[in-house]
């Protein structure tokens, strides 16, 4: 059976750790640790870190929302609040994390089935491509994965990651382990996976660009859910804002053009907190 306290879960990350693992993929989240150096060098302990693919955002534990917050450390299995003051076990799982996020949930082999429904993806791991099928047993010509791309299989249930000259096994998921795939904690339930995260809630950093701040407006990388607009809870600075009278939330873009917080100096590297429904 599923735990439930897998519900509870806002933000995953990859462990408490001074600096970052190298080869780091996008999506890849950490606390930082008490001694942080390389990329982590000069942020402050227990702040939260994000890798978008190409630069680290860093948020201090206390800033907006962030305090109440639950978060797992997929590398202990361990689910930390923050009291104000320091991260704090909240409650422990039995199963086991991956090393890092995957990109998605696919069958493997080294030939392409011959029957699949639309939409179905396979992880060729002989040719090191991806192939999705556009109709009924019909794939497309594949798609080549760059190094670093790690994938679940629904076959073997085992993490398979492109090193740069083949595809390798980097893991397994045993029953009851989880992982993170397209920002959701999934979890292997005997014989299938479940994805946990039934409140289809998102916690999202944003640091401003200049581009951010001249355009007054930024993106999220999901669409907020339709209706729920006015539900959108955003921070920043440390400070609290209030949908409709500072900025405007709609789609994916978050904008405050003639909004409360155009009168706020806001500058590139100023940092949003974003918790919406996807």
């Amino acid at each position: 059976m599923l735990d439930r306290r897998f519900f509870d879960v806002n933000i995953v990350v990859q462990g408490i750790a001074n600096e970052p693992a190298a080869n780091t993929t996008a999506g890849t989240q950490y606390i930082v640790g008490p001694n942080p150096t390389g990329a982590f060098e000069d942020v402050a302990s227990d702040t939260l870190a994000r890798y978008d693919g190409s630069a680290w955002t860093f948020v201090p534990a206390k800033e907006g929302s962030l305090e109440v917050l639950n978060v797992l450390n997929i590398e202990t299995g361990e689910i930390l609040g923050n009291d104000g003051s320091d991260w704090i076990v909240i409650s422990t799982f039995t199963g086991s994390g991956t090393i890092a996020p995957v990109l998605d949930i696919v069958g493997t082999g080294t030939e392409l089935p011959v029957t699949a429904a639309e939409g179905d993806k396979f992880l060729n791991t002989a040719d090191g491509k991806l192939y999705t099928a556009t109709a009924e047993n019909t794939w497309n010509a594949g798609v080549a994965t760059a190094e670093g791309d790690r994938y679940v299989s629904s076959n073997d249930f085992k993490v398979y990651e492109n090193n740069g000259s083949s595809i390798e096994v980097a893991g397994n998921i045993p029953n009851g382990g989880f992982f993170l795939a397209d920002d959701c904690v999934y979890v292997r339930n005997d014989d299938s996976l479940v994805k946990a995260d039934v409140s289809e809630e998102v916690t999202e950093i944003h640091a401003l660009t200049a581009t951010d701040v001249q355009n007054k407006s930024f993106t999220l990388s999901r669409a907020i859910a339709a209706g729920k607009e006015q539900d959108v809870m955003l921070s920043v600075c440390g400070l609290i804002q209030v949908v409709g009278t500072d900025y405007i939330a709609t789609g994916n873009v978050i904008s405050w053009a003639n909004k409360g917080l155009d009168n706020a100096s806001l500058r590139a590297g100023d940092t949003f907190v974003v918790r919406y429904s996807k």
